[in-house]
Parts: structure tokens; C-alpha cells; sequence
């Protein structure tokens, strides 16, 4: 029996979108755990080990991840293909804060509002990024 997938966390969520050549051969879908990979290694030019780290994976799994995605893209720009983004039961969007008394990183559901840090229990803690886009 194959063992359960792990959620991924994904601090980034695009909308669903489309992008297509003028005459699409075919189709292809990215989904959010894989647009997060390309946005943590190549926007981001993070290392694979600490990618993964972010989104609770292991830095194989990453690894596979991204190279699903480049395999993708590739093939869409090569063979004119349409390039959807979809979503993925296994992702969940999360959102990282800082606590400026004891100064830990942790990751809090992206509607979370509090400020309390759960290492110091101290109202000191606040976002690291913008608020996702939805």
C-alpha cells in the first residue's frame, strides 16, 4: 500500500488562468504546488533543500516537483500547447510570520489574524510577506 501524500504549503495562489499560442496543439496543466517550485527556485533562486523545507516536503519530492513543471512548460512552448493553472487537493495556502520578541519564523493559515506568536505567546508577531493573491 502506497503511503499518504504530505500536504504542500504554498504561500503564493494565482487565480486560474490560461495562457494559449494562437492555434493550441493540445494542453497542458500546472498545478499550484508545482507554480510554487518554479516561484521558490526560479524566481525566488532559492535552494532546492530550502524550498522544500518551506513547503513541508522532502528535497527529492521538491526536486520531482520541479521537474514535472519544467517538463511542462517546455513542452507547451515547444508544441504550441495552451498552459492552464490549476488547483491541488494537497496544497495548503499558508503564510509566514516573524516574531519580533523572540524572533522564530512559523506559518499561520492565510486567514489567520492574530499576532500571537506560538513559541513566546507574545502578541508580537506580524507577517512576513503581502497577503497572497487569490
Amino acid at each position: 500500500m502506497a503511503r499518504p501524500k504530505k500536504y504542500r504549503m504554498v504561500e503564493y495562489v494565482l487565480k486560474s488562468l490560461e495562457f494559449s499560442p494562437d492555434n493550441p496543439t493540445g494542453e497542458v496543466e500546472i498545478s499550484m504546488d508545482e507554480l510554487e517550485a518554479m516561484r521558490l527556485a526560479d524566481i525566488e533562486k532559492m535552494y532546492q533543500i530550502d524550498a522544500a523545507k518551506l513547503m513541508g516536503i522532502s528535497r527529492q519530492t521538491f526536486g520531482r516537483i520541479l521537474d514535472s513543471a519544467h517538463s511542462k512548460i517546455a513542452d507547451a512552448l515547444i508544441n504550441s500547447k495552451k498552459i492552464k493553472t490549476g488547483n491541488d487537493g494537497r496544497c495548503r495556502v499558508v503564510k509566514l510570520m516573524k516574531c519580533d520578541d523572540c524572533g522564530k519564523v512559523f506559518r499561520t493559515p492565510v486567514d489567520y489574524t492574530g499576532h500571537e506568536c506560538p513559541y513566546c505567546h507574545k502578541e508580537h508577531a506580524h507577517p512576513l510577506s503581502s497577503d497572497p493573491v487569490e
